[in-house]
């Protein structure tokens, strides 16, 4: 069975996973000034609220589990899910996210 805490952290990575398609799909668009691009933007809008209001509601659980706000996210900088998220990166050093920029 599966838990609760296993279910937030599936959920909001569901969650991410649909904002991420969205923005590649609006990015890689042929027409970006079209009205179906224009749509998509606003529904980005949308998702990336939800997915907001989602952190906000579970943001005890998501930090304490290394996850922070998507990049999109319009949260502000909260100190406490920071301090949260490196909490769980110092004790699980084989679980943080790699550099993707290699310069």
């Amino acid at each position: 069975m599966i838990t609760f805490e296993n279910r937030i952290r599936y959920e909001y990575k569901i969650k991410t996973a649909r904002v991420d398609t969205l923005v590649k799909s609006i990015l890689s668009h042929r027409d970006p000034k079209s009205q179906e691009a224009k749509d998509a933007s606003k529904f980005l809008d949308v998702l990336i609220t939800e997915i907001d209001r989602f952190y906000e509601e579970n943001s005890d659980l998501l930090s304490k589990k290394g996850k922070r706000p998507h990049p999109r996210s319009r949260l502000p900088e909260n100190k406490e899910w920071n301090d949260n998220v490196e909490k769980y990166y110092e004790k699980n050093p084989r679980k943080r996210p790699k550099n993707k920029l290699k310069n």
